[in-house]
């Protein structure tokens, strides 16, 4: 079970709107729940009501660690764009809190506001290109993230320009030593789920999974084969799932794939090439297309 799906099971109900976490956070709306966590949208009083997003813990619930976890990455996540800071950490008689940067809404919400559920592709490319550079610059301070999919990539109205940001490391471990996971979600890496070690190519290969399902390609062939005989079809021979200007997606699934991940960390430079030549006269970061609809509300292209 993914995280996510394990996370939205049993809300903590005490903090309602208007009550206080600490006696100093004003919880305004729940944003999301679950076993191990649920998360607020909070006002900070002691700092002219600063907007935060708390998640907080149940120390019952928090069997496997998870708090600890992430209190370990985000503390190493100081200061790298794309990834939430937080401000500080604390613990109640009942509860473990966290306090964050709020980073916008879910990949999978904005879509949600789309008729056809589609991103265009260049906003695909801008969007993807963001992601390998956030995966990139988590794999820098050596951990893997683990847990990649739509609700955890946000798109976040930064000024007059949309940003990625990419949130929840509940699950993300240092990279080494590797481990061997028992994941089968959909966004999970061809590569773990027939047994190999987690490692830095997975977070990349979910993420393009990810890129090719919000850009209405049809990858994983679910209606003929089990999920991981579409994906070995699938990494048999991507080009063939590509056309035209997407084809930059399998090439870059192809390079993933040919990559040495073991003994030293692979050269990143053919990668950032394929972004600069996957759609003619389109760089990768430029801004991504968004239209503003009322309240900090967006509609991307």
């Amino acid at each position: 079970m993914s995280l996510g799906l394990y996370l939205r099971k049993n809300p903590i109900r005490c903090y309602t709107e208007g009550t206080l976490i600490n006696r100093r956070y004003r919880v305004e709306s729940r944003l999301g729940y679950g076993s191990y966590a649920t998360v607020f949208k909070v006002c900070d009083s002691f700092d002219n009501d600063a907007i935060y997003a708390a998640k907080v813990a149940r120390k019952i619930d928090d069997n496997n660690g998870y708090f600890g976890k992430e209190v370990g990455v985000l503390e190493k996540c100081i200061g790298l764009v794309h990834w939430p800071q937080m401000k500080t950490h604390f613990e109640t008689p009942s509860y473990r809190v966290i306090i964050l940067s709020l980073e916008g809404e879910s990949m999978s919400a904005v879509l949600g506001r789309k008729p056809n559920k589609f991103f265009t592709t260049e906003n695909c490319l801008r969007i993807s290109y963001a992601l390998t550079t956030a995966l990139c610059s988590l794999h820098g301070i050596g951990y893997i993230h683990r847990d990649l999919h739509h609700d955890n990539v946000m798109l976040k109205k930064v000024g007059e320009e949309l940003v990625v940001r990419v949130i929840d490391l509940g699950q993300s471990t240092p990279s080494q030593p590797r481990q061997k996971c028992d994941f089968k979600a959909y966004s999970t890496s061809y590569h773990v789920l027939i047994g190999k070690k987690y490692c830095e190519r997975d977070d990349l290969v979910s993420s393009i999974y990810l890129i090719a399902d919000v850009a209405g390609a049809q990858i994983f062939e679910t209606d003929k084969y089990s999920l991981i005989d579409a994906k070995k079809r699938f990494h048999e021979s991507p080009s063939s799932f590509f056309s035209g200007e997407e084809k930059w997606m399998s090439q870059l699934i192809e390079m993933f794939d040919a990559m040495k991940w073991d003994d030293v960390k692979p050269d990143m430079a053919p990668i950032w090439t394929i972004y600069k030549n996957a759609i003619p006269e389109v760089s990768p970061t430029s801004p991504i297309q968004f239209k503003e609809v009322c309240c900090g509300v967006v509609m991307v292209d």
